[in-house]
């Protein structure tokens, strides 16, 4: 018998201890990731309830809370949320507090300084002192219940505190209502508009900005002392950086207020009864902001989509009515230029006034490192935003400066959003509906409505502000008085409108009221593209079910792509071509249906072209960052281009690094030149192969999944998709960063009211929020191929179901 050699003895040894380890690993990982699974069956106590309360969770996981009174109702909610969402939630709850650099280090530290200096916990305290007795109940009680949660389960918490080494402290009143102002900040456009159009009014001609004003020149003259103050604007590029990097590290990607809505009336239903249809359009992150769930309780019976962090159904219906939300685009903010009292650095001018800055110090703690002072100044106007980075102070201008910029924004008001959405949930008709949305003030929406009574509505709910002559798309001048809000436009006299002759109501970001509506809305608007379309399909037949509806919601076809391509093809129409890659590529272009399909060669040419024409158009006279800004909200570059796109005049056209002078055709046709020569460098030269869904994909990114290889463990995905900017199913991109899927249809909603008791509901990814659970992307092959769960909020059929039921009881 042969003996091993030592060496070899030793290998052998080497690679079983290796082999055990990473057993060991395994297993420990599974642990730590397993642990924290929520308990689904059997029965729990917790102190502080009254009574019973019954949880049935439906195979996808989405729980069904029966409770005896509205307290343990809001109980329930706080625990079954943190039972799947508890890091989520801890996660936007430092984001709002402005301490996500104790978890995450130096890296996080620029969001924290934007959030302190913008003073989301002061906001916060604020609306606790404002909030209705109602809210603050509802409030009290749903933190209780995410407090039992966290009381019962030390040791079992989601795998990212451990990873992070830190536990989630006591929620709060305060925590909830940060988060909603978060969500709010988060769908602020004018953020990324007014000072990304400052930031452009620095670089080029006032000639040339005005021509990438949207809907100019319907929209407002521009205050010429603006263009006496560039010095003061170059603060505002490390603004938007840090705007950016808390996109990034939700999983965000780009500003995003986007969305369907619409709903037909009985004489349009085949069923008789109204039918509503809604998908909000967000960023991508995992887990999905929404959280599906049905609360019953005496006088409560309501269904649909809530936000980790708040008890309340947000989208969805009760016994009698439905609702959907989108965007109302409202310009809610405004920058000011702010003069510094040359005789008191400490002062501002306002008027003919000298008035002190109102100051205050935060102090911000970093992981692994000692913490940080930042020092914030407000003026009547709001925060002053230089502060959040003062090396513009120090390197920039050596002298200090003589002008600031701050930021009014109606998310600075006091309000009671939490009233207005409980008043919605246990609505009966429109009047008590219509009642309930004038607490409704940030952000702006478009209320999309529908009840059993045969009634369909919109309403646009939320603060608008009295403006006078200023443009308000661009910082404006603090110190003369001349550019202040006028308080704010009453409900009644919002847009909306009930009961429309032609029997449908659309609501897609478009534009809201006529040139003779005497207020100022916006000039934020997405393009019409998914309006018209929406329109077009609902006059193509008399009466309509839900599952028109879900076709309709993955409807992929463009009427914005068809303009562009017709106008592209026509500077063909007498123009031999050589190329036989150019001639394959328009062939492709000439045939095609304008539908924005996954195996569709002619939408990758025209995506792929699109984006060559928004460098080839604008990026030679901004910059390669500024033109970043400008085109991180896809909605302004879409419908600047069409004005653009309208002439030939433009001086937007000629490349300024050139010496020739082109034309707009001449750019179209390098623009697609160009595509042709990148589609062929990166996919190869048979166009067969070019098709969309190979770059156009879709991942829904956790904040772990920003370093490999925990992408591998926390994101889902990438998947091939189709859609696009201008489709109903609206799956952009950013013009900056092509092709990955940058907003979407963050869940899908329908309802027919001739059955109030059910509804078509899908997510992103699932309800857990904990990777490895079988519900945490259960629903990601639904609402990649057009599924839908069918959710009840009918008991008999619950309780008869062979549901996991857990029971939690008074201890």
């Amino acid at each position: 018998m042969n003996r091993l050699s030592k060496p070899l003895k030793i290998l052998i040894g080497i690679c079983v201890s290796l082999v055990a380890c990473a057993i060991a690993a395994f297993f420990f990982f599974h642990y730590l990731v397993t642990k924290s699974y929520p308990v689904t069956t059997g029965e729990l106590r917790i102190d502080g309830l009254h009574d019973r309360v019954d949880v049935y969770r439906d195979p996808y996981g989405i729980p069904h809370i029966n409770a005896r009174d509205q307290h343990d109702l809001m109980m329930a909610t706080g625990f079954v949320q943190a039972q799947d969402r508890l890091w989520q939630m801890d996660l936007m709850r430092r984001a709002g507090q402005g301490r996500l650099a104790e978890i995450f280090g130096d890296s996080a530290l620029p969001v924290d300084k934007l959030i302190r200096t913008l003073n989301f916990p002061g906001i916060a305290r604020q609306l606790v002192d404002h909030l209705h007795p109602e809210s603050r109940a509802l409030l009290e009680d749903y933190a209780a219940g995410v407090n039992a949660y966290i009381n019962g389960n030390t040791g079992k918490f989601p795998v990212e505190f451990d990873m992070l080494n830190y536990r989630p402290e006591p929620w709060s009143v305060e925590h909830s209502l940060l988060i909603s102002r978060l969500m709010a900040w988060e769908l602020c456009l004018a953020w990324w508009t007014d000072l990304a159009y400052g930031d452009i009014a620095t670089r080029v001609p006032l000639e040339k900005l005005l021509e990438i004003i949207p809907g100019y020149p319907d929209s407002l003259p521009l205050t010429a002392p603006l263009f006496q103050l560039k010095k003061s604007l170059t603060g505002i590029e490390p603004l938007l950086k840090a705007g950016r990097l808390y996109c990034d590290l939700f999983g965000l990607e780009a500003p995003s207020g986007g969305s369907n809505g619409w709903a037909v009336d009985s004489s349009r239903s085949l069923t008789g009864k109204p039918i509503l249809a809604n998908d909000p359009h967000l960023g991508m992150p995992v887990p999905s902001r929404w959280y599906e769930m049905h609360l019953s309780a005496p006088g409560w019976n309501v269904s649909g989509v809530t936000i980790p962090g708040l008890p309340l159904v947000v989208i969805g219906h009760n016994d009698h009515v439905a609702w959907g939300l989108t965007a109302a685009m409202i310009d809610d903010a405004d920058f000011y230029i702010e003069k510094i009292d040359s005789l008191h650095a400490d002062h501002y001018l306002y008027q003919k006034s000298s008035l002190p800055f109102q100051e205050r110090t935060e102090r911000i703690y970093i992981r692994s490192r000692d913490s940080v002072t930042l020092d914030v100044r407000s003026t009547i106007h709001g925060p002053v935003l230089n502060d959040v980075h003062p090396m513009l102070v120090k390197k920039v201008n050596p002298t200090p400066p003589q002008e600031v910029i701050t930021m009014r924004w109606t998310g600075f008001e006091s309000s009671d959003e939490v009233y207005g959405f409980y008043r919605m949930d246990i609505a009966k008709d429109k009047d008590e509906f219509s009642a309930a949305l004038r607490d409704l003030t940030v952000p702006a929406q478009s209320v999309v409505y529908a009840d059993d009574q045969g009634t369909i509505a919109f309403w646009t709910a939320g603060r608008v502000p009295v403006r006078g002559k200023q443009n308000a798309m661009l910082p404006l001048p603090g110190w003369t008085g001349d550019a202040e809000w006028n308080g704010f436009v009453p409900f009644d006299q919002l847009p909306h409108a009930v009961n429309p002759g032609e029997g449908f109501i659309v609501c897609a970001n478009q534009k809201l009221a006529s040139q003779s509506y005497p207020y100022y809305l916006s000039t934020l608007w997405e393009p019409p593209s998914r309006a018209e379309r929406i329109r077009e399909l609902l006059s193509s037949a008399g009466k309509f079910t839900t599952d028109d509806f879900k076709q309709y919601q993955q409807d992929v076809y463009s009427p914005y792509a068809k303009d562009v391509a017709l106008l592209l093809l026509h500077i063909y129409d007498s123009v031999k071509v050589d190329d036989p890659m150019l001639r394959g590529a328009l062939t492709y272009l000439r045939n095609w249906d304008y539908k924005f399909t996954a195996s569709d060669i002619a939408t990758t040419i025209m995506n792929t072209f699109f984006v060559k024409l928004m460098h080839n158009t604008y990026e030679d006279e901004m910059g390669p960052l500024a033109f970043e800004y400008f085109s991180f909200l896809n909605a302004i570059p879409y419908r600047v281009t069409a004005q653009l796109l309208a002439s030939d005049s433009s001086s937007w056209w000629d490349d300024v690094s050139t010496p020739e002078r082109e034309t707009r055709n001449d750019i179209l046709k390098k623009s697609l030149s160009e595509a042709v020569q990148t589609l062929g460098a990166v996919l190869g030269p048979d166009m067969k192969t070019w098709q969309w869904g190979s770059m156009h994909t879709v991942t829904f990114h956790h904040p772990f999944g920003n370093r490999k290889p925990l992408d591998k463990v926390f994101d889902i995905g990438p998947f091939p998709i189709g859609g696009g900017g201008t489709c109903i199913d609206k799956t952009e991109f950013r013009f900056s960063s092509p092709y990955a899927v940058s907003v979407g249809p963050s869940m899908r909603f329908i309802v027919d009211l001739s059955r109030p008791e059910e509804a078509f509901v899908v997510n992103t990814s699932g309800e857990s929020g904990q990777p490895y659970h079988p519900h945490y992307s259960d629903q990601t092959p639904l609402w990649l191929n057009g599924g839908y769960v069918e959710m009840t909020m009918d008991w008999q059929e619950i309780t008869a179901s062979h549901w996991d039921h857990l029971i939690l009881s008074p201890r």
